[in-house]
């Protein structure tokens, strides 16, 4: 039989506990086969042992992060062979450790959630980035609690290019679910968009995911040309470098450009000022994706 496993990732004060016993009291129903919560650190609120006891939940707390190992885990499938596994993960200890750890025979990992306190947030992204990012790097679904004061918009942008996969939430104080995220406000000048470097990410998330509202708009832009793909002549791969978690991690994002003149193609790794339309175009396999039809370019000196 297999044992499914729910990881709760993130800081103390995300929500973690309560997210766990809120969804298993609400949807568990008991089926005669026990299933298992590893609590990792102690938060602001305790499990009703009591009430998750009768739906055939049992907690089991652990403190030290040496001993979280294997041998733990096939201790927990020894004594219980559990249905199903939640693990409170602490928001300290590398979450990258747990998805390399050896599982019990038949345990797999079906879903991980990354939760996050917004009136924190914040201040960890400013001092702790790459603790805080790392969880939700590999986080399928990502919460955000407390959200009434976030720029929701910009950080679901933001965690887009980190995480494509994954799917973001908001939840207000009040614990409904915030749908009204905030639009991308661009720089218009003349009919153009002017995308600056400081937004050129989160443009770049916000072209793929409604780019209906962008086709046949014109952009201007700084970008640098990637020597990593070959294209067709008159074409190249322009965009920019964007770092995510770090210096380390930054990573190359943009789109396929064109230009009539293949004499104007530039060199790769030049960057370039360039002024494009944004076009609805097709490539291997006839994949609808967006090109950027080059007006004007010029090489950048500095």
């Amino acid at each position: 039989m297999e044992t499914a496993i729910f990881v709760f990732s993130g800081f103390l004060g995300s929500g973690k506990t309560l997210s766990i016993q809120e969804t298993i009291l609400k949807t568990f129903s008991y089926t005669g086969k026990t299933s298992v919560i590893i609590c990792t650190e102690e938060g602001e609120y305790c499990y009703k042992k009591d009430a998750l006891k009768d739906v055939g939940i049992e907690v089991i707390e652990i403190e030290d992060k040496e001993d979280f190992n294997e041998a733990f885990l096939e201790r927990i499938k020894k004594v219980y062979d559990p249905l199903n596994v939640y693990i409170e993960y602490n928001g300290m200890w590398d979450i990258e450790d747990l998805l390399k750890m050896k599982k019990p025979k038949g345990w797999y990992i079906e879903t991980i959630f990354g939760l996050v306190d917004s009136t924190t947030y914040p201040m960890y992204l400013k001092n702790m980035r790459q603790l805080i990012m790392t969880p939700l790097r590999n986080a399928d679904v990502i919460i955000f609690n407390r959200c009434d004061n976030l720029d929701k918009g910009e950080t679901r942008r933001r965690l887009k290019l980190l995480n494509g996969s994954a799917e973001v939430f908001f939840i207000k104080k009040d614990g409904s679910v915030d749908n009204n995220i905030d639009d991308l406000i661009l720089n218009t000048e003349n009919g153009i968009i002017n995308i600056t470097d400081d937004i050129f990410g989160s443009w770049f998330i916000d072209c793929l995911e409604n780019s209906d509202k962008y086709y046949g708009k014109t952009v201007r832009f700084k970008g640098m040309v990637s020597d990593q793909l070959r294209l067709s002549p008159g074409q190249f791969f322009l965009g920019r470098k964007i770092e995510i978690c770090c210096e380390a991690d930054a990573q190359f994002v943009g789109f396929i450009s064109e230009i009539d003149d293949i004499s104007k193609v530039p060199s790769p790794n030049e960057w370039v000022d360039v002024e494009a339309e944004i076009t609805r175009g097709k490539v291997k396999g006839n994949k609808v994706m967006i090109i950027l039809k080059v007006k004007s370019i010029e090489k950048r000196s500095d």
